[in-house]
């Protein structure tokens, strides 16, 4: 039977048995997804539907923090600068003043759900002050266990863990709901409202990446199927230092490492970023992951070096636990061994092209969170806006959701072609090896022709390949393949160096534009 999860005052329409009705719907478990739910849900029973288990996604592995103009000496004008000149002039002015203006009650919101902050703001690369609220260096996970327990508290909210959405529904041009193929129950038909997109990133593009292995770009692949508006794909993020050890594959140090005084060092011991950038370890993340990518080739090594050792061990082991036990584990101790990192796959800056209040170019259908492309990054998002985008944009999508019903009628519920996972397997891996080697920090035409001609082979072994019954690793591919074409389509189009876009075929910028700030 259908749930009746909240009255609308407009009831005449009549919705089949066999959807589960709710007011809201919500794709993912990150913040933006359960930022919304909260908001939401002071107006409206909401359903959150994740993948996997509700605490399994980016956010949960954030380390670095949230910025916000919180402190005595900084204002939220500063910050606005900041990330206008990390976003290289790309950036919407009027996204960036709404972000800002509004990160230190996302803040004081956190703090009222129960989050513990450390009382010293943190200081990472762009920034002109110390901004960065966090907890130690496990942020992310501290963030996501006070909205996940305020979410399980929350009576008008129902969660589907380890729940796959396979398509957006229409009617009238608009999203009307969703399929999904939820455990021990099949494929479950749901209609609402609105909808929100809070899938996460694309972080499985590439082999080398920070992100958890259910980054895989589907809200890329849903908001594709209904036409909905994505750009700025090219823009994607590579933090610079990632550790380059067999056994902690993807492992992230986090910038405030050298906000706090770490150090870059090539095999011969040399500090090299005084070759790069005038602002050394703390320049944007873009030049900093180009630079380290410089000295590797120059030296024609493996990974450069992050140098902690001159720091105080106690106050290491304080600020970073989870990166001093980690490495420990594995015979680093940060405080006399250098680190070896490379830069790696990090954060979408492009996505699904939304305005101040979430609203995507598909009626009903919002987004947040890093599946969308808010216009606050532009070409470089700026180290710890993220969180924060996150927080401010769900909560402004949740205060301008439509309150009446969609007509649910000519809906099709047909369903995706799905291959064997055997076929997705040989594509995916086939995928994020060309996509590291052609589309990463450093790109050249050549490359990207021939990754441009590689991705449309990969579809079309996909379009070929027997039809398969339901599996959320098939169409978790399907996603990485339009967004890998994406990628390349920005990257191509792209014909200036810009942000985190860098062509060697190119000529590189004389300097870094900047977008005026609103007056």
């Amino acid at each position: 039977m259908a749930s009746e999860g909240g009255q609308s005052r407009h009831a005449t329409i009549v919705v089949p048995m066999d959807f589960e009705r709710h007011d809201y719907l919500v794709v993912g478990s990150g913040l933006a997804g359960l930022t919304f739910a909260l908001k939401a849900s002071e107006t409206g029973s909401v359903c959150v539907i994740t993948k996997a288990d509700i605490t399994d996604s980016n956010t949960n592995w954030a380390q670095g923090g949230i910025a916000a103009a919180v402190g005595e000496a900084d204002e939220w004008q500063l910050h606005e600068e900041d990330t206008l000149l990390a976003g290289a002039g790309l950036c919407d002015p009027q996204a960036v003043r709404f972000l800002v203006s509004q990160a230190p009650q996302a803040v004081e919101w956190l703090r009222s759900l129960g989050a513990r902050f450390d009382l010293e703001l943190g200081r990472e690369g762009g920034h002109s002050r110390n901004r960065i609220v966090h907890h130690a260096d496990k942020t992310g996970w501290e963030v996501e266990r006070v909205v996940s327990d305020a979410v399980r508290r929350n009576p008008k909210i129902i969660v589907y863990e380890n729940a796959f959405v396979t398509k957006l529904l229409t009617s009238g041009g608009d999203v009307v709901g969703l399929t999904a193929q939820v455990a021990d129950r099949g494929l479950k038909p749901f209609t609402a409202k609105a909808t929100m997109l809070a899938t996460g990133g694309a972080g499985m593009l590439y082999s080398r990446t920070t992100n958890p292995r259910v980054a895989t770009a589907d809200g890329i692949g849903l908001a594709s199927q209904v036409g909905a508006d994505i750009t700025d794909m090219e823009f994607m993020q590579f933090h610079p230092t990632v550790l380059q050890h067999p056994q902690l594959r993807g492992f992230l140090v986090t910038e405030a490492v050298r906000g706090a005084g770490g150090t870059l060092r090539n095999h011969h011991g040399v500090r090299f970023m005084y070759d790069y950038d005038s602002r050394l370890e703390l320049a944007p993340r873009d030049i900093v992951a180009r630079s380290i990518e410089r000295e590797i080739q120059r030296l024609q090594t493996w990974c450069v070096y992050l140098d902690t050792t001159h720091l105080d061990p106690t106050d290491l082991k304080h600020e970073f636990p989870t990166i001093w036990s980690k490495l420990r584990e594995i015979g680093i101790p940060i405080e006399k061994v250098w680190i070896p990192v490379t830069p790696g796959q990090h954060y979408s800056c492009g996505g699904v092209v939304t305005d101040l209040k979430a609203r995507t170019s598909v009626g009903r259908l919002f987004a947040a969170g890093e599946v969308a492309r808010t216009g606050v990054h532009g070409a470089n998002r700026l180290a710890s806006n993220s969180l924060l985008e996150a927080l401010v944009f769900s909560n402004s999508g949740a205060q301008n959701v439509p309150d009446e019903y969609p007509d649910v009628s000519g809906v099709d519920f047909s369903q995706p072609k799905c291959v064997a996972e055997s076929d997705a397997v040989r594509i995916r891996h086939g995928v994020q090896k060309l996509m590291t080697e052609k589309v990463g920090v450093f790109r050249t035409d050549a490359g990207l022709a021939e990754a441009e001609r590689q991705i449309d082979n990969f579809i079309a072994e996909y379009d070929e390949a027997p039809n398969a019954p339901f599996s959320a690793y098939g169409l978790e591919t399907k996603s990485i393949l339009f967004a890998a074409k994406l990628t390349v389509k920005g990257a191509v189009s792209r014909r200036q160096n810009v942000g985190l876009h860098f062509n060697a075929d190119l000529e590189p910028l004389p300097d870094r534009p900047v977008a005026t700030p609103l007056s």
